[in-house]
């Protein structure tokens, strides 16, 4: 098989035009975080089965521009005295124990993020029904403002929660409690 010289040549110039222009070398564009008052919070997904609870929170992004989140989002709670009520979170993480605790999630405009709470649905103990929530109120990791959701989901005092992850569903059925 003949190359043309040409062709030949024009490879090689678009080469040494790059390498001398560094498009050889890998440049990271980072975003900025992402703020509550560009989010909108929804609780989505919900499911109970053998004593325990799982509730699906989703973050939209109803800004221009792209922004990230990254890590485990906190939250308190409101009971239906409307209330502010003291809970435990204990950090839990997605998928393979062997995977990374959590990734960085990127929200193009109208981009979605979510996590998971799970908690217990009967308190043992006195072998009766949890109360149940009205409200979360919901940071996220690294910013002050917060974001509320109106819900009703078990509340025996302990939520698990899960990082945020890209999506609105969670694609791992299972988590393990993280010990970082």
């Amino acid at each position: 098989m003949h190359q043309h010289p040409i062709r030949y040549l024009g490879a090689v110039l678009a080469v040494l035009l790059l390498s001398a222009c560094g498009g050889g070398t890998r440049t990271e564009v980072t975003f900025p975080l992402c703020h509550a008052h560009q989010l909108h919070l929804a609780p989505s997904f919900y499911g109970e089965a053998g004593g325990q609870f799982i509730q699906t929170f989703t973050f939209t992004n109803l800004g221009n521009g792209a922004c990230q989140v990254r890590g485990w989002p906190t939250l308190r709670v409101s009971a239906t005295s409307g209330r502010p009520v003291s809970v435990r979170l204990r950090r839990v993480l997605q998928g393979p124990p062997s995977a990374p605790p959590f990734r960085t999630v990127l929200l193009h405009p109208r981009g979605a993020a979510s996590f998971d709470v799970y908690g217990a649905d009967w308190n043992g103990l006195s072998n009766r029904p949890c109360s149940h929530t009205t409200a979360i109120v919901v940071t996220l990791p690294g910013a002050a403002d917060t974001r509320k959701a109106t819900v009703k989901m078990p509340d025996c005092g302990l939520f698990d929660i899960a990082p945020l992850i890209a999506g609105k569903t969670d694609r791992h059925a299972w988590s393990v409690v993280w010990r970082g």
